[in-house]
């Protein structure tokens, strides 16, 4: 089928990204467009995903826009039939354009995504959180203001279509 949706990046500085929210809620908005699979072995499910993600993060006032190929393989349970879905499993990246490059980002990176999913016929709605593994960090924000690492995490709302 194919995949597509919204997603919004946080830098992992919760509060701080929860007041840029209200401040301006088109910050830090992304978007994601693919395929996707799903394998069916009684109420467990294998869905492998290839899709085209857009991602911006802004930290102190300067944009940094990354575009990547994502290829996330979930393993899932569907839940009364196959109406509710959960699932996690790893997500391997790899990097198209990079606004970090210049601070020695690596092409190719992995995590990890988790959520739900609403399933109704042939159309899907899920809600999944990502984060890039602990191993995959850089300390963006020590060329900015000195302080902490940054790493990609986002919470991704999609709609699929089955074929």
């Amino acid at each position: 089928g194919i995949k597509g949706g919204l997603n919004y990046n946080s830098n992992g500085k919760y509060f701080q990204d929860a007041e840029a929210v209200w401040g301006d809620p088109l910050n830090n908005l992304g978007y994601h467009l693919g395929l996707f699979g799903k394998i069916n072995a009684g109420p467990v499910f294998l869905r492998p995903e290839l899709y085209y993600t857009h991602l911006e993060s802004e930290i102190n006032s300067t944009v940094l826009k990354t575009q990547r190929l994502d290829a996330p393989v979930l393993i899932g349970l569907n839940l009364f039939g196959s109406l509710v879905s959960v699932f996690a499993g790893p997500s391997f990246h790899y990097y198209l354009q990079d606004g970090l490059r210049n601070y020695d980002f690596d092409e190719f990176n992995s995590g990890y995504q988790f959520g739900v999913g609403l399933n109704l016929g042939k159309f899907g709605l899920d809600l999944r959180y990502e984060r890039i593994l602990n191993g995959q960090t850089i300390t963006i924000d020590n060329v900015f203001t000195g302080q902490g690492d940054f790493k990609f995490q986002q919470l991704m709302l999609g709609l699929s279509i089955k074929f």
